[in-house]
Parts: C-alpha cells; sequence; structure tokens
C-alpha cells in the first residue's frame, strides 16, 4: 500500500529521538487529530448522504414529478 520512501518519511517523524521526545509527542497528537477530524468528516458525510436519499425518497411519495389527470373518461391500456 505505501512505498519504501513513504514509509520511512512516515516513521522518521512519528518515531520519538532520544533528545526530541517531546517533538514526537507533538507530532503524534497532530497525526491523531487529523485521524479523527478525517474519520469524523467521513462518518458526517455518509449520515448526510443517508439522510438526503431518505429525504427525497419521502418527498417524492408525497409529491410525484408528474401528475395526470384525466377528463372524465376511463384511461385505455394505462395497466400495461
Amino acid at each position: 500500500m505505501f512505498s519504501p520512501a513513504e514509509r520511512m518519511v512516515a516513521f522518521r517523524y512519528l518515531r520519538p529521538r532520544r533528545s526530541e521526545g517531546f517533538i514526537s509527542l507533538i507530532a503524534a497528537f497532530a497525526f491523531l487529530g487529523i485521524v479523527i477530524g478525517v474519520a469524523t468528516l467521513i462518518v458526517v458525510m455518509s449520515v448526510m448522504n443517508g439522510f438526503r436519499a431518505e429525504l427525497l425518497s419521502r418527498v417524492l411519495g408525497f409529491n410525484s414529478h408528474v401528475v395526470v389527470y384525466g377528463d372524465g373518461r376511463p384511461i385505455r391500456g394505462h395497466g400495461r
């Protein structure tokens, strides 16, 4: 999934060195914040798309796109 170069760069900035432990902690918090933010965005977009589809189906169930009125005579061939 990730190339060795990408993995090397990621571990270089996420793995703590002996003298820079605090900076690595900040990088871990930043990484965790990005992960939580992206996950939240994905969940919210999924819920909103589902809500939109449900709302659209309910609205179109009440009011269709086309309404056909007869002129008093039966409509022939409507059951085909």
